[in-house]
């Protein structure tokens, strides 16, 4: 089989995993085509645009998703949900799980196997919201996002109000375009038998608070909430 015939083939099982049937099956091929490849082959254009529609179009289902599912949430909440379920590393989950990354065609330029991978498909998940908007308009593409936000409740639930301290600031930092935080043990004292942890996290580049516990996670905890009322006092962000 040639890489013609097993590209086809594989889109054909995108749509079955997608539950929509393209009516214009070259909306869907350019949602796969990275600036790259179209740059390297001559090729007639690529997804950047359909990138962007995507991406508006997404931010604007959730929102109406959690608007209206979520009547306890109040905006604070609703940003927070929002964020954390439009963000790079949610799309790049659901686009790994669907498949993308084998298909995503990119030129010989970008490493393949390098950290970049991820945004690669990120944006290529967007695509494809833009591409299902444009192929079949509204139903179809809000019927995509709500399956994209049952694939995500099935793995973290909302919780809200309730939500714990680190996962708070993750969609605080996520919110303002900033690297997952990440936590370093700089200590542990006391007896075996009853030791404490003294956790320290970084935001990026940006060092966060410190918290001390009797579990690891009661100190990562403590240090999260703490960075939370440091860099994040009224929603404002690590500059």
């Amino acid at each position: 089989m040639d890489c013609e015939s097993w590209f086809l083939g594989e889109l054909q099982k995108l749509q079955e995993r997608l539950g929509y049937r393209f009516e214009d099956l070259s909306r869907l091929k350019t949602a796969l085509v990275h600036s790259s490849y179209a740059n390297e082959k001559g090729a007639g254009g690529h997804n950047e645009r359909m990138e962007f529609l995507g991406d508006a179009a997404l931010e604007l289902g959730v929102s109406h998703y959690l608007y209206e599912k979520h009547p306890d949430f109040d905006e604070g909440a609703l940003s927070r949900a929002r964020a954390g379920l439009v963000c790079g590393k949610s799309l790049a989950e659901w686009a790994v799980d669907l498949g993308l990354g084998k298909l995503l065609r990119t030129g010989n330029s970008l490493d393949h196997d390098g950290g970049g991978r991820s945004s690669l498909c990120s944006d290529a998940a967007e695509a494809l919201f833009g591409a299902v908007f444009l192929d079949g308009g509204l139903p179809p593409l809000m019927k995509l996002i709500e399956s994209y936000l049952a694939f995500h409740a099935a793995r973290n639930p909302l919780k809200g109000r309730e939500m714990d301290p680190k996962s708070s600031l993750q969609i605080a930092a996520h919110e303002k375009g900033l690297p997952s935080p990440s936590y370093e043990v700089l200590s542990v004292t006391g007896p075996s038998h009853s030791p404490r942890f003294t956790v320290k996290v970084m935001v990026g580049a940006e060092e966060g608070g410190m918290g001390e516990g009797e579990s690891k996670k009661e100190a990562e905890f403590a240090a999260a909430e703490k960075t939370l009322s440091m860099v994040f006092p009224d929603g404002a962000c690590l500059k």
